[in-house]
């Protein structure tokens, strides 16, 4: 059976591998590569001291056991071209289904760079003997058997928690910490460099901890076999055997979970009754859809799984730089939750699915619709946001930054109001229907550029506040810096407005299409009778991901944040490439990084007008 369930993998992967996946994978290849090559170098150069290269594998190690284990909840719960689900009624008992589809597994980019990566373990196994090599070989087989049995593991555990508002929020927790770690590996970086941890090797309790570790079992066998301590080498190998062997039982029990029982609805208690909401109800039909949708919020495991995401990347994004003792970040925390908030609310009527032709029935409704979820939105991450912004603002800020971030925080509460409805109804991307989806609540859509181009418009809503605050702390007038405030205020409230007024204009002309595309998962244009576009070719598409994927990387993180800490004085360097030259040429070299960063951006966007339109002139 493993080899026809190897053989369907395969072809489906052969068949989907194209547009953004394509692109995707091939980044995440060659990044997989690059990190493979520098796992083998770190265990056989002598870049490191001897006394430290030990550490320093087992750390890469461990990285790549936890990369196994978390992805494929950053991923959105391991989403595979085999899934249990699709054999549920052949009579294929649990444990052999789940033998079969882990041998399935390793035909795959990822088991291949995962590979290279363990073959690190005979290349430090070089310098302790021929028969450490020996041992070296079935450690690194069995160190990628673990890997992947522990990640189908995680998988399993993440179909069967995330039925439930818990898991939905701890899932939330563990996706934002990923990404938080993958944005800001590099305050880990330089504290290890500024501690010179590199030279003098990392505490021994830190390392005893590293040896526990099942990632480390082969490491330890191979230095054991250097040594000559067979019995330590046999309880090493056969640890890991054991683990694999009881991960995959726990596994086949959890798919019979999966494939037998459905997601649990949660019932407040009470019958559902709130003070708030009962107000809100009693306040016509605005104020009926803004109590509905403070209940989705709380009840619907999908949007509790956004919301939770959205607020525990901005506190963890701004607790990190701490490592480091730099509170810098800690007054920004309530405008990020804000940012990722909107990005992850910019599908609302997608995410209800085709429950809008309840509104669509109903002559006028329109406005009630739009402005009721823009209310409810404000409720929902308004206050929260306001709490983390002055805690932040307490802890590590200073008197020139209340002025910033309250200003700040007011535009994009108010921007984010406002963009959210308008993308929600020009932008819809269909979405499984709320009764038909799994219990896994990253179910999303293919929503990344919607996502991507919240997180943009709204960041640009705060321009006004930034340019009146700049010129007050430009001219050091405090009280024209405090004029920030009212004009993020006053910025928020406009987009808010006009935001909704231009979203219920949209959905007044075209709600019935925007049903069908639901419907359907295809574009209708109303009146104009024209047929969708038709996809990008393959490189085509394929270069658009990559330009998406990457053009934040000049644009932020070496363009506007090194800008802004130029501005600001800031004597740290960190890891900006503006910083590392001399006056005067920092500004120009991070607004260089800026113009490139907005010229990737403005090509991504280019070159699929540009087709559809060349498509629509041959088609007439």
């Amino acid at each position: 059976m493993a080899g026809v369930l190897i053989s369907m993998r395969l072809r489906v992967l052969a068949h989907s591998l194209t547009g953004a996946r394509a692109a995707n994978m091939f980044a995440g290849g060659l990044a997989g590569l690059l990190l493979a090559a520098g796992t083998i170098v770190v265990a056989g150069s002598g870049l490191a001291p001897e006394a430290v290269r030990a550490d320093l594998l087992a750390v890469l190690l461990a990285g790549w056991m936890f990369g196994w284990i978390l992805g494929p909840v950053y991923t959105g719960g391991g989403a595979d071209s085999l899934r249990p689900e699709q054999f549920a009624l052949l009579p294929i008992p649990p444990l052999r289904l789940a033998f079969g589809l882990l041998v399935a597994g390793f035909a795959g980019i990822a088991p291949a760079v995962s590979l290279i990566a363990f073959l690190s373990l005979t290349v430090y196994a070089a310098g302790h003997g021929i028969l450490a090599v020996l041992v070296s070989a079935v450690a690194v087989v069995l160190q990628l058997i673990l890997v992947l049995v522990l990640s189908r593991l995680v998988v399993g555990l993440l179909a069967v928690t995330v039925r439930s508002r818990l898991g939905a929020v701890l899932s939330a927790l563990v996706n934002a910490a990923m990404a938080v770690i993958l944005n800001q590996s590099w305050i880990v970086i330089w504290a290890a460099v500024e501690s010179e941890l590199f030279t003098y090797g990392f505490p021994p309790g830190f390392s005893t901890v590293l040896q526990w570790l099942p990632s480390s079992w082969g490491l330890v066998a191979i230095e054991a076999a250097g040594a000559g301590d067979w019995p330590l080498v046999a309880a090493t190998l056969g640890g890991l055997a054991v683990l694999i062997a009881g991960a995959l039982l726990a596994w086949a029990r959890l798919l019979v979970r999966r494939t037998t029982t459905r997601p649990a609805q949660w019932v407040p208690r009470g019958g559902g009754r709130h003070p708030v909401l009962d107000r809100l109800t009693e306040r016509g039909a605005v104020g009926v859809v803004a109590a509905k949708e403070l209940r989705t919020w709380s009840r619907d495991l999908m949007r509790t799984h956004l919301f939770y995401y959205a607020v525990f990347f901005g506190v963890l994004y701004t607790l990190v730089p701490l490592i480091i003792d730099w509170r810098g970040m800690l007054p920004w925390t309530g405008v990020i939750v804000v940012v990722m908030a909107a990005a992850v609310s910019a599908n609302l009527f997608g995410l209800d699915g085709t429950a809008l032709w309840l509104s669509l029935t109903a002559p006028g409704r329109e406005h009630a619709e739009i402005r009721g979820r823009q209310i409810a939105w404000l409720l929902q991450v308004g206050p929260l946001a306001v709490a983390v912004t002055v805690a932040g603002l307490l802890y590590g800020g200073t008197a020139q930054i209340w002025p910033w971030a309250l200003g700040l925080l007011a535009a994009t509460l108010g921007g984010g109001a406002g963009l959210i409805v308008l993308l929600s109804v020009y932008a819809l991307v269909p979405v499984l229907e709320p009764n038909r989806r799994s219990g896994n609540p990253l179910e999303a859509g293919p929503a990344f550029g919607q996502v991507i181009g919240a997180l943009l418009l709204v960041s640009l809503t705060a321009l006004p506040a930034v340019a009146v605050a700049w010129a007050g702390t430009r001219l050091d007038l405090p009280l024209l810096t405090w004029a920030a405030v009212p004009a993020g205020l006053a910025t928020g409230a406009w987009l808010t407005v006009h935001g909704g007024r231009l979203a219920i204009r949209r959905l007044s002309a075209t709600g019935p299409e925007m049903l069908a595309h639901m419907r359907g998962g295809s574009a209708v244009r109303a009146g104009r009778g024209r047929s969708p576009a038709p996809p990008l070719p393959k490189r085509t598409s394929t270069l658009v991901t990559l330009i998406w994927t990457f053009c934040w990387i000049p644009l932020f993180p070496q363009g506007l944040i090194p800008l802004w800490m130029i501005i600001d004085g800031s004597t740290e360097r960190l890891w900006f490439a503006a910083l590392y030259v001399g006056d005067p040429w920092r500004i120009p070299v991070a607004c260089a990084f800026t113009a490139l960063g907005l010229a990737l951006i403005a090509v991504g966007t280019v070159i699929p007008l540009r087709h559809r339109d060349r498509d629509r002139a041959v088609a007439s």
